[in-house]
């Protein structure tokens, strides 16, 4: 499975990223390096490593007294990465820590926006634009899973074959199926951000980035209300109803 936290660049790099590393632990590897000549698209991918805060906390006994001290340590971590940083500006990969610092992006976010140079934010995603993409290309695609909020305490989430109708208004999550170019993407989508896709099970970095590039880019915005047009809401739920009961 290929998952992760999709994060864009305020603006795009200057240079595609290069391998980096230094004596804090701190690490960049690029594995790969793949250039479309036709559209300028340069899709990367490789491991980013660094440190990262994490409390410790130790038990001491003595007699009938326990006593427990806590104390911030620091833990190296890993992750694998997919980016195109110097054309669209994206950065896809696991985000594992949550930064303490209000302005500074998650790990390993911050090591990218330190790296390649523009300021790095995670970022929304539409997954009722993403839906209705597929239906106005005509793609051959179902729906297994679609997630509304009605308001802040009644979220609805809908299962099967017949969630067409409740997909296209998915302002939560969807799980659908969907043929791309000339294979079948089966993935889920947040509005968090969060991109997971299980089949295939493997798709090489540079056809990964083509995907994101041309279906996912698309459908992320920085607004954390985006919300779906009530009009537009009301009419395509019309017609998707109408097609149904033909």
């Amino acid at each position: 499975m290929i998952a992760g936290q999709l994060a864009l660049l305020n603006g795009s790099a200057d240079e595609p990223l290069q391998s980096h590393h230094d004596q804090t632990g701190r690490a960049l590897q690029v594995d790969e390096t793949q250039t479309y000549l036709g559209d300028d698209l340069v899709i990367q991918s490789g491991l980013v490593a660094g440190k990262v805060p994490k409390q410790e906390e130790r038990v001491m006994v003595d007699g009938h007294v326990i006593e427990t001290e806590t104390r911030d340590v620091s833990r190296r971590v890993a992750t694998e990465w997919i980016a195109d940083v110097d054309g669209s500006g994206w950065v896809l990969a696991e985000r594992t820590h949550s930064s303490d610092l209000e302005h500074e992006p998650d790990w390993p976010f911050n090591e990218f926006s330190k790296l390649a140079g523009p300021e790095i934010a995670p970022v929304r995603l539409k997954p009722w634009e993403f839906v209705r993409n597929q239906r106005d290309e005509g793609r051959d695609w179902t729906a297994e899973m679609a997630t509304r909020e009605h308001n802040l305490d009644d979220v609805s989430i809908e299962w099967g074959t017949e969630t067409k109708t409740d997909a296209i208004n998915a302002d939560v999550g969807v799980a659908l199926t969907t043929h791309w170019r000339d294979m079948f993407v089966r993935l889920v989508i947040y509005s968090s951000g969060y991109l997971a896709i299980w089949e295939p099970d493997e798709m090489k970095p540079e056809l990964l980035g083509r995907f994101i590039h041309e279906e996912i880019i698309p459908i992320t915005t920085f607004d954390d209300s985006a919300k779906i047009d009530e009009k537009q809401q009301v009419t395509q739920t019309t017609l998707d109803d109408s097609e149904v009961e033909a």
